[in-house]
């Protein structure tokens, strides 16, 4: 099972079997209790060793934003999430059982009414929501602290990209290598190893993430925006962003007011 998904955040829980899943490139595996969080611009695959069932909860970035109280506030993990997780998202049983009983209400909710929304469903949202953003702040906390293996170091490195990513120059391949105390090649070998794309193809794409988030966030302007990510002029945004969303980033919002 694979997933190559419009931009949306999806919740993945493992009720039965066993396997291993890959996301952007690092693989791990996964049983029976394990609970994933992909983001917008997550790809991922799961390889089945034993029959598995699960339950996938999918959300677009303007449903996250029609349940915030005004724009641009609540769920900042949530909304700002750009680290790959390297394991299941919750680890305690009781934990898990929880978020699976509001998905199962959920799941229930749309069954029996046959409507993707309600106030119910809305609600139960809004707890998920929070109880995913804590998750993520705790699992944030706990990745920082491993510094010994490669794929947690690379860890950091996407840690920062993210901290730095409306700072181009603290970008740079030069200053990145200085930073981790790596040569400029040796980090980028390393990088493209584990993540499956260079450096600067992440960049690019996280950028572009962030600025669909702020296309269905705020009502900043395209420049703005633009000048927030450190693109050259609007032009090269709008060129880029078409090639990743197919939508320029003026017809995107539009889409979004429409959908």
């Amino acid at each position: 099972m694979s997933g190559n998904r419009d931009p949306s955040y999806e919740i993945v829980l493992i009720q039965a079997g066993s396997g291993s899943y890959q996301v952007n490139g690092n693989q791990s595996r996964y049983q029976a209790g394990d609970v994933f969080f992909l983001g917008p611009s997550d790809r991922y695959s799961f390889k089945i060793s034993q029959k598995t069932c699960f339950y996938s909860l999918l959300f677009s970035i303007p449903y996250v934003a029609s349940l915030m109280p005004t724009a641009g506030q609540g769920w900042p993990h949530v909304v700002e999430y750009s680290v790959p997780l390297s394991g299941t998202l919750i680890s305690n049983s009781s934990e898990q059982r929880s978020l699976r009983a509001l998905v199962e209400i959920i799941l229930a909710e749309q069954r029996l009414h046959g409507v993707p929304a309600n106030s119910v469903v809305e609600s139960l949202m809004k707890t998920i929501l929070s109880l995913l953003d804590r998750y993520l702040a705790q699992h944030s906390v706990s990745e920082s602290a491993r510094l010994v293996s490669p794929s947690a170091f690379i860890q950091r490195v996407l840690t920062y990209i993210g901290q730095h990513i409306t700072e181009p120059q603290l970008l740079r391949m030069e200053n990145m290598a200085e930073v981790f105390n790596y040569s400029a090649s040796h980090l980028a070998a390393l990088f493209k190893q584990q993540v499956g794309e260079s450096i600067q193809q992440y960049i690019i794409q996280y950028k572009l993430n962030r600025v669909a988030t702020r296309l269905s966030l705020s009502t900043l302007t395209i420049s703005q925006i633009a000048d927030e990510f450190g693109f050259s002029d609007v032009c090269h945004l709008n060129k880029l962003f078409k090639r990743h969303y197919q939508y320029t980033p003026t017809d995107y919002r539009r889409s979004l007011a429409v959908s």
